[in-house]
C-alpha cells in the first residue's frame, strides 16, 4: 500500500507518525510519504525567538483536558520540557475600564450569583434577563443545528451574549456568533440544556465536576506548551519520521484517478507520484481545487475562511505600569475607536517562562468578522493601528523594543450552521467519486491542536484498515 499525505501541519504530521508507528507494530508493507508545499513544517505552528522572548505566531498552547496532544508529547520524549500556563484573572474592557469576568463563570455563563450580580459589565435589566434562564422552559428537543448566538440569546438575552459570551467564544472560533454552529463548536451546551433545562445550573454542575477531577491542575493551569515553543514538537516529529518520507516545496496541483486503481499526484514543479490512498490535510478550498471532478467541489470552494492577524509587541517593563494584573483582556464589539482589536494576551503574565526579566510582551489579536480588511494592510499599518488602540486601554510609555506581525488570510475555519452535515456530505462524495481520498484537519472536525492530532491519528488508522 502506498499512502500520500498532503500537508505538513500538525494533522499531517500526526497521520505520518501514526502510520509509521502502526507499521512498526504490525509489520505491514506500507510506503508513506508526506508532501508540504512550503519550506517549513508545522502549518499554523510557528515559533519566533527574539531578544530572549519566545513568540508564538500561531497557537500558543494546547489544553490538557483533551489527551491526544499530551500523549504525543510523551511519545516524543518531551514530557520533561512541558511548561504550564500561570493562572490569573482575565478581564473584559467596557466603557474605558477593565472588569474581571465574574468569578465562577464557565465560558462566560454565570454559575455564582454574587459575583455576577456585582459585576458592572451588565445593566440591572441585562442581569434580570440573564437569570431568567433559571426558570425558562427548555426548548423542545430537535435534531437540527442552530447558531450559538440564537441558542444563547434565547436563554440569556442580548446583553450577556454581547458583553460576555461573544468576546470569549469568538476568540476560540472565527466567525460571527450568530452564524457559528452550536453542533460543531459547543454541542455540550445543548446536551446540558436538555438534561438540566437551566444552562446556569448545568454549568455550575459541570464546574464542580471539573474541579473535583482536575485537583491541583485547576490551580496550576490547564494549558501547556514546551520550552522553546510549540515548534519544538514539530521539529521532534520531523526527526522521528523515517528518512526520505517528508518532501518540502511540493505543491500538489491535481489528483487524477488511475486507469485501474489508485491515483496519480501531479505537483507544481512538474513531478508526479502515485498512491493508493491520499490524505488531504489542507483547507477545504485547496482540497476541492486538486479534485477537479468532485461534485461538491464548487460548494467547498465557495465557503471562505476567516482572516486574522496577531501582533506581538515587546516593551521594557518600565513602559507598562501594572494597569492590568491578569493574563489578558477581551474587547467586545463597540469598544475602542476602530474596533479592530479583539483581545490582548499579557504573555509575561500568562507564560512568564517565555519572556526574560525586564521585558513585557503583548500578543494582540486583530481583525473581526466583517471588519478584517486590516489583515491585508502592510505590517507598518497594522502595527500603528494596533498601538493606537492599545494606548486607549493601557498607559503605555515610550516605543516598542520590537514588533512582529503574523497574518492568516482566509486561513481560519468558520464552523457555520450546518457545518457537520456539510463535512459528512463532502466525505460521502469523496467515498463515491474518489475512493481512497480522505480529508482531515482544522477545517473539518475540530480546531484545537489536540483535535488536529486526533484527526490525523484517526484517518491514519482508517486508511490502514482499508484493503
Amino acid at each position: 500500500m502506498k499512502i500520500a499525505i498532503i500537508g505538513g501541519g500538525i494533522t499531517g504530521l500526526s497521520a505520518l507518525h501514526e502510520i509509521e508507528k502502526q507499521r512498526a507494530e504490525s509489520g505491514k508493507q506500507v510506503e508513506v510519504n508526506l508532501y508540504e508545499k512550503g519550506t517549513a513544517l508545522g502549518g499554523k505552528i510557528s515559533t519566533l525567538h527574539r531578544d530572549g522572548c519566545t513568540i508564538e505566531r500561531g497557537p500558543d498552547s494546547f489544553i490538557i483536558r483533551k489527551p491526544e496532544m499530551m500523549s504525543l508529547v510523551e511519545e516524543l520524549g518531551l514530557s520533561d520540557q512541558l511548561v504550564k500556563n500561570h493562572t490569573g484573572q482575565a478581564y473584559i474592557a467596557s466603557n474605558g475600564s477593565f472588569h474581571p469576568i465574574p468569578a465562577g463563570s464557565v465560558m462566560g455563563i454565570p454559575t455564582r450569583a454574587a459575583p455576577f450580580l456585582r459585576s458592572p459589565l451588565l445593566t440591572k435589566k441585562g442581569k434580570m434577563r440573564a437569570v431568567a434562564d433559571l426558570w425558562l422552559p427548555a426548548k423542545k428537543k430537535e435534531d437540527t443545528d442552530e447558531s450559538l448566538g440564537l441558542f444563547f440569546r434565547r436563554r440569556f438575552g442580548d446583553e450577556l451574549v454581547d458583553r460576555l459570551l461573544e468576546p470569549l467564544l469568538s476568540g476560540l472560533y472565527a466567525g460571527e456568533l450568530n452564524e457559528l454552529s452550536l453542533e460543531s463548536t459547543f454541542p455540550q451546551f445543548r446536551q446540558m440544556g436538555d438534561k438540566h433545562r437551566s444552562l446556569m445550573l448545568a454549568s455550575r454542575s459541570m464546574a464542580k465536576k471539573r474541579q473535583q477531577s482536575a485537583g491541583t491542575a485547576q490551580k496550576t493551569g490547564l494549558f501547556r506548551t514546551v520550552k522553546g515553543g510549540l515548534s519544538v514538537i514539530v521539529d521532534e516529529m520531523e526527526k522521528a519520521a523515517s528518512e526520505g518520507t517528508i518532501h518540502k516545496e511540493k505543491q500538489l496541483q491535481e489528483i487524477i484517478p488511475g486507469e485501474e486503481k489508485g491515483y496519480a499526484l501531479h505537483f507544481a514543479d512538474g513531478t508526479k507520484t502515485e498512491a493508493d490512498e491520499v490524505i488531504l490535510t489542507t483547507p477545504h478550498q485547496t482540497a476541492a481545487n486538486v479534485l477537479p471532478s468532485l461534485s461538491v467541489g464548487e460548494e467547498m470552494k465557495a465557503l471562505p475562511g476567516a482572516s486574522v492577524a496577531t501582533v506581538a509587541i515587546a516593551f521594557p517593563a518600565s513602559s507598562l505600569p501594572e494597569t492590568v494584573k491578569g493574563t489578558g483582556f477581551l474587547i467586545p464589539k463597540g469598544e475602542g475607536d476602530s474596533g479592530i482589536l479583539k483581545a490582548v494576551t499579557l504573555v509575561h503574565h500568562k507564560w512568564p517562562q517565555l519572556v526574560p526579566d525586564g521585558k513585557v510582551l503583548l500578543r494582540c489579536f486583530v481583525g473581526r468578522p466583517g471588519n478584517d480588511a486590516i489583515v491585508r494592510d502592510p505590517d507598518e499599518t497594522i502595527v500603528a493601528q494596533t498601538l493606537n488602540e492599545l494606548r486607549k486601554f493601557l498607559d503605555i510609555r515610550g516605543e516598542p523594543l520590537f514588533t512582529d506581525v503574523s497574518r492568516w488570510k482566509s486561513a481560519m475555519p468558520k464552523y457555520t450552521v450546518g457545518h457537520q452535515s456539510r463535512v459528512a456530505a463532502w466525505e460521502s462524495a469523496l467515498a463515491d467519486e474518489y475512493p481512497g481520498v480522505h480529508i482531515a484537519g482544522t477545517f473539518y472536525r475540530g480546531v484545537g491542536l489536540p483535535d488536529c492530532v486526533r484527526q490525523g491519528q484517526d484517518v491514519a488508522i482508517h486508511v490502514l484498515s482499508r484493503k
